[in-house]
């Protein structure tokens, strides 16, 4: 096969490098005398950014929707360590050397505010602390896979409530460090449990210590407070609380309520400060979708508004309210939603290639591949889908459609009676609801009343840190809050089991079950 043509471009200057079918791209950018980028090959630090132009870019692995907005990967920005030369393209080198990568906004939209770096120069005078138009506080949203950070201006966290918008005056974000221990939950319960509790904290410990280092030197001077969102699991372990009961049944935690970190003694700077955990739900509805409830009004839901929250990951988080009433659940998703099962594809691609299947005939109502790709998979382009990918996403989308299902009904509530499902993290941004409804990833009545709303965890985070008055009805809203256990509901498993299936359409192209 011969070598491929990859023009690259850089700073105005234009080189032309002949490479073969399978090469990396940092690699071979490197090796042709691009400067060299501190990047370990793995998508974690998000600096190699290349940007492929006059062309369709290559389909975004998973790292690179951590790595870069949905603007910026409809535009074709890619990270060079994960992805290979598949044929003539032209790429434009944009490597960084600094660490932050670009976290998802929160809902609502806040606006970036490039001038808080004059804060610098302001508060040289005062000993480094900020002044008065400087003050800000950090949110994080310490995730399983990514820790995303925040600093807004607090002024603004009032404005917000009136109508206005955050300005958000830095941004900081990696990949979560437990994920040497595992990418999953249970692999790190399970750790902790040998005896590597420590470690798994002084791991999270580090990186939060050095985003707000980071952002503290960017911005001259130290916040007026830190807040921590964070699955349950994850709080816990980064507290060092004992997490045997979260691995078992019947899944007890040790704290649900608010819980502050201490600053690490001896340490230099801005390190030493306090950060305070939002309080949870229950073991597996943990602080970050209090900040989702929080960010999207489920704290103040007007009598007889009915709405859904869900949150979609290696669990689907759901949450239903109406009035004075919140009802959760948790649905376990596995890896469908977050890189696909066998193929490392992110799950909104997966959705969008099933129901192409689907529609194709290419795999049928049940999920069966047809038997010429049934031993060996459909391939299109540089992707390959087995019968074992296509179960683990009918799997995972029964549980969260029988958990929807299941909500409503604890309610009393009808699809017609819902106003609003709000669909937090950067899923929703690339999700195509129609197709998401074609393949039964939630009732289909609901489709059309979706809406993204971005990362509410770190939204819900500097609301709450910043208006103490939204702190008690956050806490009332977690005392309230009724828990639903899927795997204890009589009907669970007879639903789950029958939306297995995908839908078919009738004649009127109307969708029912199977």
């Amino acid at each position: 096969m011969s070598d491929k043509r990859i023009t690259v471009r850089r700073d105005g200057e234009e080189r032309v490098i002949e490479a073969p079918v399978g090469a990396g791209f940092l690699s071979l950018l490197k090796m042709h005398g691009f400067p060299l980028v501190c990047c370990n090959g793995k998508g974690t630090c998000g600096r190699c950014r290349i940007l492929f132009e006059g062309q369709r870019a290559p389909l975004p692995v998973a790292a690179d929707r951590i790595a870069f907005s949905a603007e910026e990967l409809r535009q074709g920005y890619r990270l060079a360590c994960m992805h290979r030369v598949q044929g003539d393209c032209t790429v434009r080198v944009e490597f960084v050397e600094s660490r932050t990568v670009e976290a998802v906004t929160a809902h609502g939209g806040g606006i970036r505010d490039d001038s808080a770096g004059a804060a610098k120069d302001s508060s040289a005078a005062n000993g480094g602390m900020p002044g008065r138009s400087a003050e800000y506080l950090i949110a994080v949203d310490l995730g399983t896979t990514t820790v995303a950070m925040q600093a807004v201006a607090a002024d603004s966290l009032r404005e917000l409530r009136r109508g206005g918008r955050l300005r958000i005056l830095g941004e900081y974000s990696c990949m979560n460090p437990q994920r040497r221990w595992g990418s999953d939950v249970i692999s790190r319960l399970q750790a902790a449990e040998r005896g590597e509790a420590g470690e798994l904290a002084e791991a999270v410990r580090d990186v939060l210590e050095e985003g707000v280092e980071q952002l503290c030197g960017e911005l001259g001077g130290r916040p007026e407070s830190i807040w921590l969102a964070g699955n349950t699991s994850m709080e816990h372990l980064l507290m060092e609380l004992d997490t045997r009961t979260l691995g078992r049944y019947p899944f007890t935690p040790v704290c649900l309520q608010e819980m502050c970190l201490p600053g690490r003694q001896g340490k230099d700077g801005v390190s030493g400060q306090e950060i305070r955990l939002l309080p949870g739900i229950s073991a597996f509805v943990g602080a970050d979708i209090t900040a989702g409830l929080l960010a999207c009004g489920f704290a103040e839901c007007e009598d007889g508004e009915c709405r859904l929250f869900i949150d979609l990951g290696t669990n689907g988080e759901m949450a239903i309210g109406r009035g004075d009433r919140l009802i959760c659940t948790a649905a376990a998703a596995g890896p469908a939603f977050e890189g696909g099962a066998g193929v490392n594809v992110p799950g909104t691609d997966m959705l969008a290639l099933l129901a192409e299947m689907l529609d194709q005939g290419i795999i049928d109502e049940t999920g069966l591949l047809e038997d010429a790709y049934f031993e060996h998979g459909w391939q299109k382009g540089r992707i390959r889908i087995t019968q074992q990918d296509i179960r683990a996403l009918q799997m995972a989308k029964a549980a969260v459609c029988a958990g929807v299902e299941l909500l409503m009904e604890a309610l009393g509530a009808q699809e017609d009676d819902v106003v609003q499902v709000c669909l937090a993290g950067g899923f929703g941004y690339y999700l195509d609801v129609e197709k998401a409804a074609r393949i039964g990833l939630f009732p289909a009545g609901l489709a059309g009343k979706v809406t993204a709303v971005g990362n509410t965890s770190l939204l819900g985070a500097c609301l709450y840190g910043g208006d103490p008055s939204l702190r008690e009805i956050t806490q009332a809203l977690c005392r309230r809050a009724e828990v639903l256990n899927l795997a204890e509901q009589p009907g669970f498993e007879a639903r789950y089991l029958s939306r297995i299936h995908f839908k078919k359409e009738t004649k009127n192209d109307e969708i029912s079950d199977y």
